[in-house]
């Protein structure tokens, strides 16, 4: 089965913002993906640059792996070095795909065509169900061109010269089909170590639902979309249980794209959590403003 390694571009030596914040970027999504297609019987594994000491760790990582497929996730900050990656894998003939909220915002911005460039495909919004895919033609013997790709959903490519955007594939609505994020391929340990000299508290990044139904303009074309999912709140509570179990954490960072949608899950959420013995306390990643909301209640009590 065709193998792939999955690329994490952020590399903290060239992101001062991110080494002021001293709270390193988790790239949970990948790990999401990495556990879907590791579920589906391919070999996988990660590429995250964020401690490497520079970008020549990646052509050393892909020859280790010598992978079928490369994906690099993107997000607006690390296109340049996304691009840098995927530029670099492709020229060893190695078909590239780009996804993520840049690339889900900007396909045309990552695509090879006219010369410049950029990767093979493009992966927008979620991506579980149309990486599989890929994985599957390269399975079948074909080749990630616009012929193939015409038929699937999730995608962006060149044709002619022009880019093609295909529809967005219908967003996963039972989430707890998905497995837990493959952290075992990153180095969480590294990770904890920099939180905790940091904030004096070890951290990680969970999410327990999927899109926002608001709709704010700077935010329409976000991968998760407007289509509001979330996880059964036993679900969570076993996946904090394994994480406080498995990495001795002191607190949970919430990655949701909104949060405290509804008071009843929040209710469930927080009887769940301690019947698994998995009471852990939880920021979100902003700062709360509003002090209206139930929510509040239910976060002092976790």
């Amino acid at each position: 089965m065709a193998s792939l390694l999955l690329v994490h571009p952020l590399f903290l030596v060239e992101q001062e913002a991110e080494q002021a914040a001293a709270s390193p970027y988790f790239p949970l999504g990948i790990l999401y993906l990495a556990a879907a297609v590791r579920n589906a019987g391919h070999e996988v594994a990660v590429f995250d640059g964020t401690f490497e000491a520079d970008r020549g760790a990646f052509d050393a990582a892909l020859a280790a792996t010598d992978p079928d497929l490369v994906g690099v996730s993107a997000v607006l900050p690390s296109r340049a070095a996304a691009l840098d990656l995927a530029a670099r894998a492709r020229a060893t003939g190695r078909p590239v795909v780009a996804g993520g909220p840049d690339p889900t915002a900007a396909p045309a911005a990552y695509l090879a065509r006219d010369g410049k460039p950029g990767v093979d495909v493009v992966v927008h919004h979620e991506g579980e169900q149309t990486i599989l895919a890929l994985l599957c033609h390269l399975d079948a013997g074909r080749p990630l061109d616009a012929t193939t790709l015409g038929c699937e959903q999730g995608v962006a490519f060149v044709r002619d010269g022009d880019v093609v955007v295909m529809p967005a594939r219908p967003p996963i609505d039972d989430l707890d089909s998905l497995p837990t994020p493959a952290r075992d391929l990153i180095d969480m340990d590294r990770y904890l170590d920099v939180w905790e000299e940091a904030a004096g508290y070890r951290s990680l990044t969970i999410a327990t639902a999927r899109g926002c139904p608001y709709g704010c303009e700077w935010c329409t074309d976000a991968v998760h979309g407007t289509g509001y999912r979330q996880r059964s709140p036993e679900s969570v509570a076993a996946e904090m249980q394994e994480l406080s179990q498995r990495y001795r954490i002191d607190r949970l960072r919430m990655i949701d794209d909104v949060d405290g949608i509804e008071r009843e899950w929040l209710d469930e959420w927080a009887r769940a959590a301690s019947a698994a013995d998995a009471e852990i306390p939880f920021e979100a990643l902003n700062e709360l403003s509003r002090t209206d909301i139930p929510l509040l209640d239910v976060r002092d009590s976790l």
